[in-house]
């Protein structure tokens, strides 16, 4: 059957430079809009529109590819070390490259913390919007607005270049006046002269790096406004960085490794240095048009070039189905090209959906950015994404079909567009963000859809295409994921029938899909039905007039037709007069929740609607086959493929997949040829074996039934999956990583902050579901390291056995102690540096401080500054009872000014798996650093010490004469 390649394989026959430009992607915070499209084989063009202050995007290359087809994806190489990268920028729209918080390459990294360069620091000529970047990533290349902090280039995750409006924050600002070290409050040149309020935060040029920004607790406004601050001000040593001479502590580059006592006080940070307010809310800024061309793109150097596979399939005779939503992020190059070698030709479906392809303006009314008609239909990133899709789509030889829904985002439809419920909810689908579904009684609404697809009909047109159209999925909401009731009670929908039939809406309102509605409410909901049956004649009609030739497609999802249990469904959504044939020149048929399921007795009651009931011939039929919402769902394909398979045995016009998106991320691989020699399908399901170091042995299989082998029982969890396996000469400690959603009991967030999982041993094979007694294929063996939680899911790295290769196995000489605090060679005793304590507080109670489960107060001792630094904490009582943690800093109580006394801070070097809270109790042992210095003084154990802190290092091999 068909298969699935979600990883690389090795062998690849080609290779690709890193940075490649038809391979970055977008993303954006809404309500902005963003796309990319190559404009040569070394440039690319980024459009973007800004429609508030606080709008950000990133264009992102990412070095594990999630986004391939997995036939067609390099594996992951985070080592960049040495890659010389050189190109073009030019720019307009954007702030500008030499501000405070402007154009920044964001390196994510896989062991450490995310590291931000300054693109401007790299321009080796021209001005801050046009010029020409170069930068090596080795020890040159450097992140902070200085350039001087190390980035491991080593072991890099992702990058992604981040671009603000002009508008960003309260535009360019500057300080007015001196402000001193310690300082509560700035006078500040406010460059858009708007309100700064309390919450806001100000980015100051020569604050501490201790103190990345400012709190402010004050309401100002004007063009010069004094604002006080939550925290009292921390200059760099020696006040304000100099851009000439990065990198040299002398300029207060690095405070961090100053000692207070040491060298000149802190100076005043000087007027005129730069400074960036960002508005706590977001503030409209209308529609802010930005381009930014990168052109004369160089990649060279080692590293700079990633394996991949680029001969094609062989064509085939299944169609390609895609989604705005779904696409506008990549580049049209890269789908088209990816497409195409999967041997997909014929028709290709774009469906335009939910979507953010709108022209939006400010409601101040509604208080949110709702579609403008009044506008270019597109908003300017969206059609210039369109037209470069749509050419490249043409010259491969493929056929347009643009779908036009009655689905727009909920955040952006006009209040009195909506379908609404019995108590006047509005109607929202599943999704997330929600869409919200069009009433196809309101007048503008309809327009607002003949014109978008008018606007895209020429677009096709203009790249040479016939004129192919689907109205996607027409229907009355069926409430589902939510009220299960039927959305039909808007007030422009209930107007309407009052002033077409002189009668009232009946009343009691519907309140569920699965009431048998009686005779009094038999004219309304037959009425309804007509009047969405009028809204699909009257936009072929429409559509008609403008391209006579256009040919006209109907997608109907038949689940939101036949359910059994609801019969008002096919009573609401079945306009039969209206839709039969030859209403539309085609129609499409879908039911993918149903076939993937495995219900194929429904599939014959869909074919049955479209052959019997709607009286379209065959070659009038279209099947849309479908679609596998989630990654570890991939079992899902299995019936996907057999509904295909069917489908095809039945004559239809076409079939298609849905859609492009789920087919490139899970690798699937169509193959119609293997149907005569596998008519069973796959039989193949993915198996784990964890075993832990307490004895405990768990198995998880992606196959929907529990399969036993070898006598261990692999219960299914489809909420598993694996990131890329990556086996080559790298021999990274990361060779794979496990994705989890924490939705098993044998797995518990507490088991994992606990370290129940520390270490065990993995086993990833694949096996037969249909005979599990056939040899396994073992995929990858290795064990557990380093765990991180996000919300209701897991990351778990796993180490194979080049891992192991790298440790080391024999003590080396070093400064510091090689052995832990209280084990056998230290021979400390634990009993004598243990405290206990109470949680005083989890903030210091400054405005605006939240408890993050990292940093909180405690009462009841007095021991010094550092003491406990790298030592262990164990909870006592409250929710984290039981667990243990490092110690990450200690600042002991102090006395203020007034006689008052602070409680001792704590901070850990990892937040607590649960919420900390005040009367909490606790036990603390003392930490050590590793220092001979620590070893004699805290714990008198010099004669223990397992460190060698007099032995010359490279220091004294490098250490050349000083002439003074």
């Amino acid at each position: 059957m068909s298969r699935l390649i979600a990883y690389p394989k090795p062998g690849a026959t080609d290779t690709i430079r890193r940075f490649e430009p038809a391979y970055w992607h977008v993303d954006f915070s809404l309500p902005m809009m963003a796309t990319v499209v190559t404009t040569g084989p070394d440039s690319l063009r980024v459009m973007a529109t800004f429609r508030t202050n606080r709008d950000l995007m990133g264009l992102i290359w990412p070095t594990e590819n999630g986004i391939d087809h997995g036939l067609y994806a390099w594996p992951r190489r985070k080592d960049y070390r040495g890659i010389e990268l050189a190109f073009d920028w030019q720019a307009t729209g954007i702030r500008a490259m030499d501000r405070l918080q402007s154009v920044t390459l964001t390196v994510e990294t896989y062991q450490g913390p995310t590291h931000y360069v300054r693109l401007w620091n790299y321009a080796t000529a021209g001005t801050p919007d046009a010029c020409h970047i170069r930068m090596v990533l080795d020890e040159t290349t450097r992140s902070g607005f200085h350039g001087d902090a190390h980035v491991p280039w080593h072991d890099v995750k992702r990058l992604f270049i981040s671009l603000q409006p002009e508008q960003a924050g309260r535009g360019n600002c500057s300080l007015a006046t001196d402000v001193p070290h310690g300082a509560t409050s700035l006078t500040i040149h406010v460059g858009d002269a708007g309100p700064i309020r309390p919450g806001d935060r100000l980015y100051v040029l020569g604050l501490s790096h201790r103190q990345p920004f400012l709190t402010v607790t004050s309401d100002t406004t004007g063009p010069v406004q004094v604002v006080t601050v939550a925290e009292p001000v921390e200059t760099g040593q020696g006040g304000i960085a100099d851009p000439s001479a990065p990198g040299d502590p002398a300029f207060g580059t690095d405070t961090d490794s100053i000692d207070p006592g040491v060298g000149p006080p802190p100076l005043p940070i000087p007027a005129g240095a730069e400074l960036f307010v960002e508005t706590r809310a977001p503030e409209p800024i209308g529609d802010q048009e930005a381009v930014v061309e990168i052109a004369h793109l160089q990649v060279t150097g080692p590293n700079s070039t990633l394996p991949v596979e680029r001969s094609p399939r062989t064509p085939h005779a299944l169609r390609m189905t895609d989604g705005f939503d779904n696409a506008y992020p990549l580049t049209p190059e890269r789908i088209v090209d990816q497409v195409h070698r999967l041997g997909y030709r014929g028709a290709y479906v774009l469906y335009m959906g939910i979507s953010k392809f709108h022209a939006l303006s400010w409601d101040e009314g509604e208080g949110r950015h709702i579609v403008d008609p009044t506008k270019p239909v597109l908003n300017a990133p969206s059609a210039h994404w369109i037209d470069d899709l749509f050419a490249r789509l043409v010259a491969k030889g493929y056929t347009l079909i643009v779908s036009v829904s009655f689905e727009i985002l909920h955040r952006f439809m006009p209040t009195a567009w909506m379908q609404r419920d019995h108590a006047g909810n509005p109607g929202l689908t599943g999704w997330q963000p929600p869409s919200s579904l069009v009433a196809p009684t309101v007048p503008d609404a309809l327009a607002y859809l003949r014109a978008v697809f008018v606007d895209l009909l020429g677009r096709a047109k203009v790249a040479g295409s016939a004129i192919h159209f689907q109205i996607g999925e027409p229907w009355w909401w069926d409430g589902s994921f939510g009220s299960e009731s039927p959305y039909i009670y808007d007030a422009v929908t209930m107007a309407a029938y009052e002033a077409a039939t002189g009668s009232m809406v009946p009343a009691p309102k519907l309140t569920s899909l699965y009431d048998r509605p009686d005779a009094r409410h038999l004219p309304y909901i037959q009425w309804c039905r007509d009047q969405l049956g009028a809204a699909t004649d009257w936009l072929v009609a429409e559509i008609g007039a403008v391209y006579p030739d256009a040919v006209s497609y109907l997608l109907v999802f038949s689940p939101q037709l036949l359910r059994a249990e609801a019969p008002l469904l096919k009573q609401l959504n079945l306009p039969t007069a209206h839709w039969r044939y030859p209403a539309f020149d085609t129609l499409q048929i879908e039911e993918y929740d149903r076939t993937v399921e495995g219900d194929f007795a429904f599939s014959e009651r869909t074919w049955r609607l479209a052959a019997a009931i709607l009286g379209y011939p065959m070659d009038r039929i279209e099947y849309f086959a479908g679609f596998n919402l989630l990654a570890e769902t991939s079992w899902a394909w299995l019936n996907i493929d057999r509904s295909i398979w069917e489908a095809f045995g039945r004559g239809p016009a076409a079939v298609y997949i849905w859609s492009r998106e789920q087919v490139m991320r899970d690798g699937w691989l169509f193959d119609q040829q293997a149907w005569k020699l596998y008519p069973g399908l796959t039989h193949l399901a993915t198996c784990w074996r964890i075993d832990r170091t307490d004895g405990v042995s768990l198995g998880f299989t992606a196959h929907d039934q529990a399969l036993v082998v070898d006598g261990v029982r692999y219960r299914p969890a489809n909420a598993f999956t694996a990131s890329q396996l990556a086996a080559d000469t790298e021999m990274a400690p990361a060779d794979a990583e496990m994705l989890g959603a924490i939705d098993a009991d044998e797995i518990t967030a507490a088991d994992l902050l606990g370290g129940v999982y520390d270490h065990a041993e993995v086993e990833l094979f694949l096996v037969d579901w249909s005979d599990p007694s056939l040899p396994k294929t073992i995929v990858r063996r290795g064990t557990i390291g380093t765990i991180t939680q996000s919300d209701a899911s897991f990351t778990a790295e796993l180490r194979g056995l080049a891992q192991r290769i790298q440790q080391p196995v024999i003590d080396s000489y070093a400064p510091e102690c090689r052995v832990d605090l209280f084990s056998t060679e230290c021979g400390v005793d634990r009993r004598g540096f243990e405290r206990h304590a109470t949680v005083a507080a989890v903030t210091d109670g400054s405005l605006g401080a939240v408890p993050d489960n990292r940093v909180f107060f405690i009462e009841g001792l007095d021991e010094p500054d550092g003491w406990f630094d790298y030592g262990e904490l164990l909870w006592l009582t409250g929710a984290n009872a039981g667990r243990r943690t490092e110690v990450r800093l200690w600042t002991a109580p102090r006395v203020e000014a007034d006689g008052t006394t602070t409680a001792g801070r704590i901070e850990l070097w990892e937040p607590a798996g649960r919420d900390i809270a005040a009367g909490d109790q606790l036990r603390l042992w003392a930490g050590c650093d590793k220092r001979l210095e620590t070893c004699k003084t805290r714990f008198a154990n010099v004669i223990n010490f397992r460190g060698e802190p007099h032995v010359p290092g490279t220091d004294a091999v490098l250490r050349y004469p000083d002439p003074r």
